[in-house]
């Protein structure tokens, strides 16, 4: 090499590749592209209820919103990986790694028609709230309170 050549511009386009070779990050780039057909790959009632999150190595991990969805998607886990490796080029997953996260909020209920007014049996009420006031956890008990309701009134 001469000694000027050192000082040469050198192109950006020639200088990015370069750089991303090094880095390997054209393979980091080619993975994570999931995150971009994620949802389209594996349709809206999978991707209502998990989301990839990370990318360790060849590894894709998934946040997943409950243990039911969790079991199902490690039944079709292989099905899921072979799709999402169909959207690749040049590189590919190896596995899936599931992982609960409860804070993937739960689809909105459709609205039906104007709600009907509810009438509760008020000494059942009593009742049900005496049976869960021992719980220290308001979120728990409003749950169970409002599952206990719909309970209450499916058949009406």
């Amino acid at each position: 090499m001469q000694e000027n050549d050192t000082h040469k511009p050198v192109e950006i386009s020639r200088l990015l590749s370069t750089v991303f070779e090094n880095r390997k990050w054209r393979s980091k780039l080619e993975l994570h592209r999931v995150f971009e057909f994620w949802n389209k790959t594996v349709g809206k009632e999978i991707a209502a209820v998990a989301q990839p999150y990370l990318i360790r190595g060849h590894v894709l991990w998934v946040k997943v919103r409950d243990s039911i969805w969790m079991q199902q998607l490690h039944f079709q886990k292989m099905l899921l990986l072979e799709n999402i490796n169909k959207q690749l080029v040049n590189e590919k997953f190896s596995d899936i790694h599931f992982q609960l996260d409860s804070s993937l909020s739960a689809p909105m209920e459709p609205e039906t028609e104007k709600q009907k007014p509810v009438f509760l049996d008020k000494k059942q009420e009593q009742e049900f709230d005496k049976l869960i006031s021992p719980l220290e956890n308001d979120d728990l008990k409003a749950s169970l309170k409002s599952l206990w309701v719909k309970m209450q009134t499916k058949g009406e």
